[in-house]
């Protein structure tokens, strides 16, 4: 499709979650803006650089699309264009019947394969529920070989997501507890609270993942935002590292 087609291609606000895998981030949770059936607007207030591919998954009308898309440019803090790359007949289907209002193609019935066993034991069937409808807990998985930690934050923060964000790092192993994308608290090791963030905020190496939870953490650490928190927390390193 050539970039007049593209531009003219109908676009709807329509919002719904989705998950990117890119460079440097196994798993990123965050939200569809702006769909149209040649690409998307991602809300994100870390984006990936132009040119990055990744792979996408996303709900529309109780269909999982799963595809490929090319960042076609970005707005720092606000979110990333991207450009669907081998989007498959029946998904463009979806997306026709959402956005231009064409008929629902229908839908193939899955069958849950059986094993011999099975076949020898005469018993009611089971329901089959494919994967895709089982909710992930795990939301977001990476390492900080290229992604930083403040990047991080950023991305749990833009995502009001709720849970217990796991560092593993030859600087400090520990966890940054979040409540609707705030930090409430921390613990590394003997440290908690703000010593502990402090200390886990020197992760250049090893890795993270976010684990959701459904239930807020007790907040022990109180600050007017994480950037506010960060900041402070930083300039107490400096002044600390002067006085060496």
């Amino acid at each position: 499709m050539s970039d007049k087609e593209r531009r003219a291609a109908k676009r709807i606000s329509h919002i719904c979650e989705v998950e990117c895998e890119g460079a440097g981030v196994s798993r990123l949770s965050t939200r569809i803006n702006d769909l149209s059936v040649t690409g998307v607007f991602i809300d994100s207030m870390t984006c990936f650089s132009v040119g990055s591919i990744l792979k996408l998954r996303f709900r529309v009308r109780d269909a999982t699309i799963e595809t490929e898309g090319e960042v076609r440019y970005s707005m720092p803090q606000v979110g990333m264009g991207v450009m669907f790359m081998n989007l498959k007949p029946e998904h463009r289907a979806v997306l026709e019947s959402l956005i231009e209002g064409k008929p629902m193609p229908p839908r193939p019935v899955a069958t849950p394969p059986v094993s011999e066993a099975q076949k020898n034991v005469l018993e009611p069937p089971n329901i089959y529920i494919p994967s895709a409808y089982v909710p992930a807990q795990n939301v977001l998985l990476g390492n900080f070989a290229l992604v930083s930690i403040f990047d991080v934050i950023q991305m749990v923060e833009s995502s009001r997501l709720t849970g217990a964000l796991v560092i593993t790092s030859p600087a400090a192993t520990g966890e940054i507890y979040f409540n609707a994308g705030q930090i409430a608290g921390a613990k590394a090791g003997s440290s908690s609270a703000n010593e502990a963030v402090a200390k886990l905020l020197g992760a250049s190496e090893g890795g993270f993942e976010f684990k959701k939870s459904d239930y807020e953490y007790p907040r022990t650490i109180r600050t007017t935002s994480n950037m506010a928190l960060l900041l402070s927390l930083l300039r107490i390193k400096d002044e600390e590292a002067t006085l060496i």
